[in-house]
């Protein structure tokens, strides 16, 4: 095993691939993870029997980090395409959401504009110079191209929803890549979407790493965060080890894998002040959801988006019109989903108060809906749960090598110019792994 030490700051799938990518290469690998399971945003819980995601998640057939990881890791033939049911709740009514002959559908545009945004669909996957769109905001280019009608309906609500007083300052280039890589789930105008999900949760992947790791030596630590780290005292601009409330451990390299936020809160002070500005400038969406399990479905969509801002929320999730009850004893799992600003009320609300603000709107979204129905409610945060993507995004992504010598970020700031997502996390590890080779090679 080589000398050189790598200390890595966060478990989920980021920090975890980068261990795995760099302890095949010979290095030793520390991995601190704060909370107590591994995965990060996509990890999971136990449940009726089995696990299920903090935050609901799925494949794309485009998902190619991941998918070859799952079979470098002897679990690719645990992978299940499945038919997904997308919808879209407006006015009181729930509209499939799937195809471009489902948008003709979409009787709250009239048919003009029901066209238009088909094409606009059809359009946006076959775009590949992303750095052209970035110019723009998603309200201007909409306004322009798709008209007021198509932005008011559809996109406005969806936007503000997902990014709140921020919506009018994204960048276009932030929807296309949700367009884009919709795309690759489906075939043909009248295809159906099919969507991957392991058997037995994402816990498989984040389970096979962890064990890949252990037989290799990896030192894996639960509840213990990083909360600083040292430097050369010959030279503060060298980074020498990382601090958790337990010890001080030494390293050669340290990788955090942590928002950008959290990042600073660790950084010495003698990170230089242009980097640290950079991270400064791209604020995130916190995340809430509210897992519920229930006796009975509440709808027949996976994935209904909700364009009706007086609803408390953006989104509902139900998971058991994708992977069946049968999995999860016949109760039906249903994630209740919002973006929100930190000092949100809802941010902080327990599971039972979100309950009673959404249950009258879950009402409206199945008038035979009851209280009753809910035998468990669970609510899962995210500080950092989605970055704010704004306009020439590109020229404000901060380096993965810091000005510091030995370390390194490597988080969702830099997933550019797709979105978060397991597999691009997967892709990050990977290239932070290769960018820290390649260094510690020509030191060497």
């Amino acid at each position: 095993m080589s000398a050189i030490r790598i200390g890595i700051i966060g478990g989920g799938y980021a920090g975890l691939t980068a261990a795995y990518e760099l302890q095949k290469r010979g290095y030793a690998v520390t991995v601190f993870e704060k909370y107590g399971t591994w995965g990060g945003q996509a990890a999971t819980l136990p449940l009726l029997g089995t696990r299920i995601e903090f935050f609901y998640h799925h494949l794309f057939g485009s998902d190619a980090h991941i998918l070859g990881l799952m079979d470098e890791l002897g679990i690719g033939d645990q992978l299940r395409w499945i038919e997904s049911k997308v919808g879209f709740f407006y006015d009181g009514q729930i509209y499939d959401f799937v195809t471009p002959l489902d948008l003709l559908r979409f009787k709250p545009l009239n048919l003009v504009n029901r066209i238009k945004l088909g094409f606009m669909y059809l359009y946006l996957q076959r775009v590949n110079d992303w750095q052209r769109l970035e110019r723009v905001t998603a309200r201007d280019w909409i306004l322009r191209y798709m008209g007021q009608e198509i932005y008011d309906k559809v996109w406005g609500p969806l936007l503000r929803g997902k990014f709140g007083d921020w919506a009018d300052q994204v960048s276009m280039t932030w929807l296309w890549g949700k367009i884009k890589v919709r795309g690759t789930s489906r075939r043909g105008a009248v295809a159906k979407e099919t969507l991957a999900y392991p058997q037995g949760s994402f816990e498989i992947i984040t389970q096979a790493l962890v064990d890949r790791l252990r037989l290799g030596g990896a030192d894996l630590r639960l509840n213990q965060g990083a909360i600083g780290l040292t430097t050369d005292p010959a030279d503060p601009c060298r980074v020498t080890g990382v601090v958790t409330r337990r010890e001080t451990i030494p390293f050669d390299v340290v990788i955090a894998t942590v928002p950008g936020d959290a990042f600073l809160e660790i950084a010495p002070p003698s990170l230089d002040d242009s980097y640290a500005a950079l991270l400064r400038t791209v604020r995130y969406q916190a995340a809430v959801v509210l897992l519920l399990v229930s006796q009975r479905s509440l709808s027949r969509i996976y994935w209904m988006n909700i364009a009706d801002r007086t609803m408390p929320f953006v989104g509902v999730i139900e998971h058991t019109n994708y992977v069946p009850p049968s999995e999860y004893q016949g109760r039906h799992l249903i994630y209740v989903s919002n973006y929100l600003e930190r000092d949100d009320p809802r941010f902080h609300m327990t599971a039972d108060r979100l309950f009673d603000l959404y249950a009258p709107h879950l009402k409206r979204i199945n008038p035979a809906f009851e209280p009753g129905w809910i035998e468990k409610k669970i609510v899962l945060r995210a500080e950092a749960g989605q970055p704010v993507i704004t306009c020439n995004y590109s020229q404000r992504i901060p380096d993965h090598r810091t000005p510091l010598k030995g370390l390194y970020l490597a988080n969702t700031l830099q997933i550019y110019p797709e979105d978060r997502g397991t597999n691009y996390s997967v892709r990050l590890g990977q290239t932070i792994s290769r960018i820290v080779a390649q260094d510690l090679t020509r030191e060497a």
